[in-house]
């Protein structure tokens, strides 16, 4: 992996965020790398176990662990076995990204989920390769796109209660139905029934995944939908959408309402019509 940088750069000499990129590069089993990449953030993703020096620490890696590494910051891996690895040298300005997704930099992780790694890394180098127009621009956007997964797959993956991919998976198209449809009595009792939980676990589960409580999610959900209401028919009484959204009690809507948004609905429909 030696330096490269007139890869990577456009006719303006503007950086992309990608300088340089590999994917399925071989490493041999027995062999270590060791070196600085210069000004470059790398991204590095190990399918296989691998030995990796992180200071002092030497770290005997799971399967698909990732790590990012500092412009300048020494880097020393060693390969227990033949690997097909995928990594990429990017330029200082991808900082702002890592800050703002929350991507640990100079530490060992294993996302939760790593398939999407691979397939991204492909269409990456591909397009890297290649001499479409508006190449830049689409590698910077792929490059968010990766990052973007890494942080939900991070988050997925320190969720403090254990799901498997098909509790997530269940929980995921509940929640979208509850959205799609927050007119109906949704009830915690009834949601844990649908994805085959106990209540307290559903409670549980739900708010690790989400940040939210189910019922507050419904509520959030009915509050979001009376907006839409109170702004496309200013004919239609409040009593009217609160019917729609499933309230027996208007009052009970307005309680709701003004507590999610500080308002009435009577005052926000005059704030935004």
């Amino acid at each position: 992996m030696t330096d490269s940088p007139a890869l990577g750069y456009n006719e303006s000499g503007d950086a992309m965020y990608i300088c340089r990129i590999q994917h399925n590069w071989r490493g041999q089993a027995g062999t270590a790398i060791s070196a600085p990449v210069k000004r470059y953030y790398n991204l590095f993703h190990f399918p296989t176990p691998v030995e990796i020096r992180v200071g002092e620490e030497l770290i005997k890696t799971r399967p698909n662990a990732c790590i990012i590494s500092k412009p300048w910051e020494p880097r020393w891996f060693y390969f227990q076995e033949d690997t097909r690895m995928n990594w990429m040298h990017n330029d200082a300005s991808i900082e702002v990204l890592l800050d703002k997704y929350e991507i640990p930099v100079g530490q060992v992780f294993y996302p939760e989920n790593p398939g999407f790694l691979a397939d991204s890394f492909r269409k990456m180098f591909r397009e890297f390769h290649s001499n479409a127009p508006y190449r830049e621009e689409l590698l910077d956007g792929y490059v968010e796109e990766l990052l973007i997964k890494l942080s939900r797959s991070i988050r997925e993956a320190n969720t403090p209660v254990s799901l498997s991919s098909n509790e997530r998976k269940q929980l995921v198209l509940l929640r979208l139905e509850m959205v799609d449809n927050p007119q109906r009595q949704w009830t915690v009792a009834q949601m844990a029934q649908r994805v085959s939980l106990s209540p307290s676990r559903f409670h549980a589960v739900y708010k690790a995944l989400f940040d939210i409580s189910p019922m507050a999610d419904v509520i959030n959900a009915k509050v979001d939908r009376a907006k839409t209401l109170l702004t496309m028919d200013e004919k239609a009484g409040v009593l009217e959408i609160s019917e729609k959204l499933g309230y027996t009690n208007q009052y009970h809507f307005i309680r709701q309402f003004k507590a999610a948004t500080g308002m009435t609905p009577g005052a926000y429909r005059k704030k935004n019509l």
